[in-house]
């Protein structure tokens, strides 16, 4: 099945379907961060941000003892700044692997909905 990246807002927004695979975005992840280093643009991995109660549940579901450490908080970003980097990458060659355009497209249909409504949002990880 493998891990994919997905859109979190901070709140809903009615209408908007903020569902997409982002399987390829995951599967290509480190490709495509090495391409927005090189457009000068933050990479998308670093849009990845989980509250610390969920990472804490996640970790002891792996048989961790997440307990003894301090997890960082929920970090949002701005739509525009997701958007810089979808559309700079969407144009890169890096944008050509199975699925990627596609997981960009949806990215950036999401994130001009965000943007409109001066929502932040984050990437979280399904696996």
């Amino acid at each position: 099945m493998g891990a994919a990246y997905y859109i979190v807002l901070e709140r809903k927004v009615d209408g908007l379907d903020t569902g997409m695979d982002g399987k390829s975005l995951s599967q290509h992840i480190e490709a495509l961060d090495q391409a927005a280093r090189g457009l000068g643009v933050r990479p998308l991995s670093e849009f990845f941000s989980i509250a610390p109660e969920e990472a804490a549940d996640f970790m002891e579901g792996e048989g961790m003892d997440a307990s003894d450490i301090k997890l960082p908080p929920l970090q949002q970003f701005t739509a525009e700044d997701g958007l810089a980097t979808v559309r700079a990458l969407a144009a890169h060659p890096a944008a050509r692997g199975d699925g990627v355009a596609r997981d960009l497209r949806e990215c950036e249909r999401i994130l001009t909905v965000a943007a409109q409504q001066g929502i932040g949002w984050h990437f979280e990880v399904d696996f």
